[in-house]
C-alpha cells in the first residue's frame, strides 16, 4: 500500500511537478493499464447499488482517475458518509486542476493524461463541454489525441505513455 500512499502526495502540494512525479509512480507500476476496464467496473458497481464495493475498489489504474473518485463520491453520498464524500470530491477536483496545469490543451502544450478516459473526464466533467470527434496526431516524438469540442475548439492530450503501454502489452502477448 506504500506506492498508493505516495501517489497521493501531490494532494498536499498540487503543483504540476508534484502531480507529474506521482503520475510517474503510476505509469511505471507493472500493473498500470491505461485502457483497463476499471472505470466501467466501478460505474457498474455503482449502478448496481454496490456502494461498499465501489469504495473498496482500489488499484493502480484508478488512483489518478477523476471519474473513479467521482464514482466513489456518489457511493459515499448514497451511504450517507459526508466525510468520505467530501474527500473524494476534493481528490477529483485537485486531479482536474493538476491535469490543467500539465498544459494548456494546445498542440504545443497538450494536457498530460494517465488514462485515456481522463480526456473525456476533463472535457465533460470539468470543462462542461462535449467532444464530437477524436484524431490521433503524431508530431515529432509526440503522440497526441486531438479532440474537437462541440464549440469547434480543439484540445490536445499527450498520450505517449498510455500509447506506448498498449504496445508493451501487445509485445508481451506475442
Amino acid at each position: 500500500m506504500k506506492t498508493y500512499e505516495k501517489v497521493f502526495e501531490f494532494l498536499t502540494d498540487p503543483t504540476k511537478e508534484t502531480f507529474l512525479k506521482c503520475r510517474e509512480l503510476v505509469i511505471n507500476d507493472p500493473e498500470y493499464d491505461p485502457y483497463s476496464e476499471d472505470i466501467e467496473n466501478i460505474q457498474n458497481l455503482l449502478n448496481e447499488g454496490k456502494f461498499e464495493e465501489v469504495i473498496q475498489y482500489v488499484n493502480i489504474n484508478i488512483l489518478l482517475s477523476p471519474r473513479a473518485h467521482i464514482c466513489k463520491y456518489f457511493a459515499y453520498k448514497e451511504l450517507g458518509d459526508e466525510k468520505g464524500r467530501n474527500i473524494e470530491m476534493t481528490i477529483a477536483q485537485i486531479i482536474f486542476e493538476c491535469l490543467e496545469k500539465t498544459g494548456d490543451g494546445t498542440k504545443d502544450s497538450p494536457y498530460i493524461i494517465t488514462r485515456i478516459s481522463d480526456e473525456r473526464d476533463l472535457i465533460r466533467h470539468h470543462l462542461n463541454k462535449q467532444d464530437v470527434s477524436q484524431n490521433l496526431v503524431r508530431d515529432g516524438d509526440k503522440i497526441m489525441d486531438a479532440l474537437t469540442l462541440d464549440d469547434g475548439r480543439q484540445l490536445y492530450f499527450d498520450i505517449k505513455d498510455p500509447y506506448q503501454r498498449i504496445g508493451f502489452f501487445i509485445q508481451q502477448k506475442k
